[in-house]
């Protein structure tokens, strides 16, 4: 199978290492700047397009659109967005972008612990794939499943891509509570758990499936992001405990869009409130603060 992959970074090289993994021939389309080390690319998204009828999208979320823009792909072809859920501009769902800016109907999501380093140097991992069709997934599993990675089905769309766009949000809520001065693991397994919690009623109210949260799509990649050293999501709340430059702007832009999905269906979301206001100047401890001081609740229900 020839496998189209839209993004030339290091996600994309090892989206097309997994490929090859299962025996498939990937092509990528750079869009841009060549990792260290590359493989062999058409360098034109069209020509991707022509010659693959399944289409992994690799780029950062506020790429999407362009790269599907200069692909063009048709009816016939199937597109899976391996990114982070949410268009943080738009509010909207990456997949219904996708359907925005093409004739292509078919699409899916893919998410998961999967540590680039770690896939590009021969480390095991896996997903899960979710759409509302089942061949866009039976595909995705063929050009995926490998002894090196795993990749699983699911029909919740929305969850998959709402876990996608929570991780790095919650991720980055972690690396602040854990950098706290007298900060414990406490605070870091209540952060936990509740930032979880957090997550399902979100979905709950957007008709996500509970069960999503606690999978590879949620918790699993979740828990990759603290134990992985250097995590950019997790070193960005390090950096806003301790009051130096935040490197990537992932959390923050997903932040301020699940804040207005949150509020738009009425949902309460602490820790996502609670991070936004660190990066609009509150102190990091006067959050946490705030957050302790909650009135005591039912956990479930």
């Amino acid at each position: 199978m020839k496998v189209g992959i839209l993004g030339g970074g290091n996600w994309g090289q090892a989206l097309a290492r997994l490929v090859i993994a299962a025996g498939h021939e990937p092509f990528i389309a750079y869009r841009d700047k060549r990792p260290p080390h590359v493989l062999p690319s058409t360098d034109d998204p069209p020509r991707v397009s022509a010659a693959c009828d399944l289409l992994l999208v690799a780029t950062s979320a506020a790429e999407v659109r362009s790269a599907i823009r200069q692909a063009v792909p048709g009816p016939r072809h199937r597109v899976v967005v391996a990114g982070r859920g949410i268009d943080p501009d738009s509010g909207d769902w990456l997949t219904d972008a996708v359907r925005q800016e093409c004739e292509a109907v078919r699409v899916g999501a893919l998410a998961g612990p999967a540590p680039v380093d770690e896939i590009l140097n021969g480390g095991l991992s896996a997903g899960v794939v979710a759409s509302r069709f089942d061949e866009v997934r039976a595909l995705t599993i063929e050009a995926l499943h490998s002894s090196r990675y795993r990749c699983y089905d699911s029909a919740d769309l929305t969850g998959v891509q709402l876990s996608g766009a929570m991780v790095p949000v919650l991720a980055a809520v972690l690396g602040l509570a854990r950098s706290l001065g007298g900060a414990g693991v406490g605070l870091h397994a209540m952060v936990l758990a509740r930032g979880l919690a957090e997550a399902v009623r979100l979905g709950q109210a957007v008709g996500a499936d509970p069960l999503t949260f606690v999978g590879l799509a949620g918790v699993a990649d979740l828990v990759a992001s603290q134990a992985l050293p250097g995590h950019p999501h997790f070193e960005a709340g390090r950096a806003l405990a301790r009051g130096e430059p935040v490197g990537t702007p992932t959390p923050q832009r997903l932040a301020r869009a699940l804040a207005r999905l949150a509020k738009l269906h009425g949902v309460d979301a602490p820790l996502t409130r609670g991070l936004l206001a660190v990066y609009d100047g509150m102190p990091p401890i006067d959050a946490v603060t705030a957050l302790m001081q909650r009135e005591a609740r039912r956990e479930h229900g």
